[in-house]
Order: C-alpha cells, then structure tokens, then sequence
C-alpha cells in the first residue's frame, strides 16, 4: 500500500485574520453574563473563559485557474475553555449547556462579518461536543469545546515570471 503523505498548507496571512473577527464574534454570544467575556489564551486558575487557537489555518482544498485565480477552503480550529471552582452536578451540566450552546449559535448564525483581503466566513462547526478537559486537586473545573470555522480564501497568483 502506497500512501502519500499530504502536504499540511497553511494560510498563514489569515490566521491573524481569522484570530481577530472570531475574537469578535464570540463575544457576541447572547449566553454570556452581563459583563462575561471570552479572553484570548488567557485564563484564569481561578476560573473564567478563554477561547484558544489550534494550529492555525489550515488550507483544505485548493483549486487554481489558468488564469491564476485561486480558492482555498480552510479552516480555523479553536477551543473555547470555561473555567471554575467546587462545580456541583448543576454546575457541571450549564458549563456543559453553555459552551455548546456557543457552538450551536456559530453553527446556526445565518450571517457572519466580512474578513476582507478576499476571505469570507462559510460556517462553523462542533468538532467536539463539551467535555470536561481537567479537574484539578482543588476541585476547580475546565470545560472544553471544540470548534471551527471554515472559510474561502480567494486571491489572484501571478502566472508566469521569475
């Protein structure tokens, strides 16, 4: 059995990008507190919620024209953390609601904002449901969910030249 290994590309330039609106966008979560925010990988001992990139983005697909048109479909995975103490069964099950509920509404938004410089959001999706990622000696509890945005990226190559 012959198998290539494929080449991980990465669309560096929209990482960035990328990190920036959907920094923006959970925030925008209407199951936050008054006042609650999503911090970028930054959190707490004692508790909080963070959100924290994968890898990068990462280049799916890629199709070029003759003409030197290109698209890419990537995408951008991330992990959303939330964080606290002594966490009784109630607890537990609304950290659980909470953080899937933030992935049903990125899965569920009908419109999302402009990233510019030919890039545009496709949609979002669940990798991973919510779990509990760790418990500590004190008791204090993070929960996780996975997510991903997926997004095009259109840019024009130059063909031909040095």
């Amino acid at each position: 059995m012959n198998e290539e290994k494929k080449e991980v590309k990465y669309d560096v330039k929209g990482s960035q990008v990328l990190t920036e609106a959907i920094r923006a966008l959970v925030n925008g979560f209407p199951g936050l507190a008054e006042g609650e925010k999503i911090a970028f990988a930054t959190l707490r001992e004692s508790g909080g919620l963070a959100m924290f990139p994968g890898d990068g983005a990462v280049v799916d697909e890629e199709h070029r024209s003759v003409t030197g048109r290109v698209r890419q479909v990537c995408q951008y995975p991330f992990v959303v953390l939330l964080r606290g103490a002594g966490f009784g069964e109630e607890a537990r099950a609304a950290a659980k609601e909470k953080l899937d509920g933030l992935g049903r509404w990125l899965e569920g938004l009908g419109e999302y904002p402009g990233l510019g410089g030919g890039r545009r959001f496709l949609y979002f999706s669940i990798q991973a449901p919510a779990w509990l990622y760790e418990r500590d000696e004190h008791r204090t509890e993070t929960w996780a969910v996975g997510l991903a945005a997926h997004y095009e990226n259109i840019f024009q190559k130059m063909i031909g030249g040095n």
